[in-house]
């Protein structure tokens, strides 16, 4: 009964590793929208500055080119895909689940004016925490502690103020642990 009990156990660990090595895989996706979304609210920011009436063209651009990027990496990806574990199909559930809810709050935007990116910062606290914790990877979990702190004190400042706290967010949330993740996977792979 004990052997069995430590080889259900033994199981669990081996398919939330085989979870954790594919989250890997992962990381061009934060590190391309950490990088979209950074660079993103810095044109805002300075366009902002100089009284830039049209200062939102820096999403305009680069959201469309992410997006691209991604498509090329998913069917880059796809060719080389594996069956997914359980935990790897909650995750990547929770992550559509985030996807649809950012564009729901984006498309109302203009109903909750200056509290937008306060939503948006706890939406990426609440993904990255998740994921940070269903594959212990510390970066994560940090990076959704700033996203949180970020979100309260943007509830509090102008908005200028919160497109530097959107981007920080994102830096610690998407662009770092995703650089992370990078550097796991290559060692992972020699």
């Amino acid at each position: 009964m004990e052997n069995t009990n430590q080889q259900n156990l033994d199981l669990i660990a081996n398919t939330i590793k085989i979870a954790q090595r594919r989250f890997f895989d992962d990381s061009p996706y934060f590190i391309l929208w950490g990088c979209a979304v950074f660079f993103a609210s810095l044109i805002q920011y300075f366009l902002t500055l100089f009284s830039y009436s049209n200062n939102g063209i820096g999403w305009i651009i680069i959201i469309p080119i992410a997006i691209i990027c991604q498509i090329i990496i998913v069917k880059t990806q796809r060719k080389n895909e594996k069956t997914k574990t359980y935990i790897e199909n909650i995750m990547v559930s929770m992550w559509i689940a985030f996807g649809i809810s950012l564009f729901i709050i984006l498309f109302f935007s203009y109903k909750i004016e200056n509290n937008t990116y306060p939503i948006i910062l706890c939406l990426y606290a609440f993904t990255t925490f998740v994921s940070g914790k269903a594959f212990k990877i510390n970066a994560f979990i940090f990076g959704s502690f700033v996203c949180w702190i970020n979100s309260i004190i943007s509830f509090f400042v102008e908005f200028n103020t919160q497109l530097i706290l959107l981007a920080s967010g994102v830096l610690f949330a998407f662009i770092i642990p995703g650089i992370i993740l990078r550097i796991n996977e290559k060692g992972e792979k020699k």
